[in-house]
């Protein structure tokens, strides 16, 4: 197998990992993406901006903000700058569920990194970067 597809193929591993990490705080792993970008914006995000940190379609950022305003993690209110669009921020709900799924989620990454020997890191970490660059200017 090609060292990009075990790339892939790793980081859907990775990923259905975080999903049974998020799945007893409720979560899935967009909600948790979402509620830990606010939770580093005290004045909150423009749904846009949201998407653009997410490198998701804005249509999809929709969605993920009307599932979790019901849920009360978060809420939405109009830019004072521009009427068209909304400022999204962590409620105090969201916060509190965001500090438990994130503590989850960092002692489950520290689990993970810690099974890789610290004298590969760093080639891991170059080796990564170095496939992150070279695939960025190419069509696949």
């Amino acid at each position: 197998m090609s060292p990009v597809l075990d790339v892939v193929r790793t980081a859907r591993v990775l990923e259905k990992a975080a999903q049974r990490v998020f799945q007893p705080f409720g979560l899935t792993s967009a909600q948790f993406n979402v509620l830990n970008l606010l939770a580093a914006a005290p004045d909150g995000l423009p749904a846009s901006a949201l998407a653009a940190q997410l490198l998701v379609d804005p249509s999809n950022v929709t969605g993920l903000i009307r599932r979790l305003k019901a849920e009360d993690f978060i809420r939405s209110v109009p830019n004072p700058a521009d009427l068209r669009q909304h400022v999204v921020t962590l409620s105090p709900k969201g916060r509190t569920r965001w500090q438990r799924a994130v503590t989850a989620y960092q002692a489950s990454l520290q689990a993970v990194e810690a099974s890789l020997p610290a004298t590969k890191r760093r080639a891991f970490t170059d080796a990564l970067e170095q496939l992150r660059s070279t695939a960025d200017g190419l069509a696949l």
